[in-house]
């Protein structure tokens, strides 16, 4: 364990951690430089989000507003391999899932798929790298439990209305025996109307999970 530190610190001399959000140095064991941390505010929101053809209503955490840095870190994240966001991200949803819902002991957590085609493009689900950091940071494992079996049009570019039918026969889910009776965590990177988390968490429900609740990095 000694030997394990030096080698830490040593690592920290010849490349020293810098802020995730504006590179700049830092000192050791920071993540976030405290210029940077000013300027983020952490409103730890939660959203209803009421499920269409059942009438259930699951409740989705977010620590973040869609705004300033976040919002560019998030498009950094999501669109140019920034992957290291998702740790950064993950201590802080983790932690709001832990006050929002104390009593629930979740089986498993997933993640909100995206079709294999923008898997390619990108080289990875910016959720999946959400969920698994969550999934770390909570002790609770993974399950990759849904499949998007349709491409549909961005949400971000439609109404509230054409989110909803967008998302319509999109998601799938497998192993479904692993669903039944059990109570899942859902993560997504950001939420607007809850679209998306709505059709995923009905995929959920229909397989017989016993409880959904779900968390993103920011609300719209």
């Amino acid at each position: 364990m000694k030997n394990k530190g030096i080698f830490a610190a040593l690592l920290d001399m010849i490349f020293p951690p810098r802020c995730v959000f504006c590179n700049e140095i830092l000192l050791p064991g920071a993540k976030v430089c405290k210029k940077c941390a000013k300027e983020i505010t952490q409103i730890n929101r939660v959203k209803c989000i009421v499920l269409p053809a059942s009438g259930k209503t699951i409740s989705c955490v977010s620590p973040f507003a869609y705004e300033n840095k976040i919002r560019q870190s998030i498009l950094q994240f999501k669109f140019h391999g920034h992957r290291d966001f998702a740790g950064i991200y993950a201590e802080k949803m983790a932690e709001l899932v832990q006050n929002q819902f104390p009593e629930i002991s979740f089986d498993f957590i997933t993640s909100v798929p995206i079709s294999s085609e923008r898997r390619k493009i990108r080289g990875y689900n910016q959720s999946e790298l959400l969920a698994r950091s969550v999934s770390q940071c909570l002790s609770v494992p993974y399950d990759d439990c849904l499949v998007k079996i349709k491409n549909n049009r961005e949400q971000h570019k439609l109404s509230e209305k054409e989110r909803l039918k967008n998302v319509l026969g999109v998601y799938q889910a497998k192993n479904t025996e692993k669903i039944s009776g059990k109570s899942v965590l859902l993560i997504d990177d950001i939420v607007t109307t809850g679209a998306t988390l709505s059709a995923c968490a009905a995929m959920l429900y229909q397989n017989g999970a016993k409880f959904v609740a779900c968390a993103t990095v920011a609300e719209v």
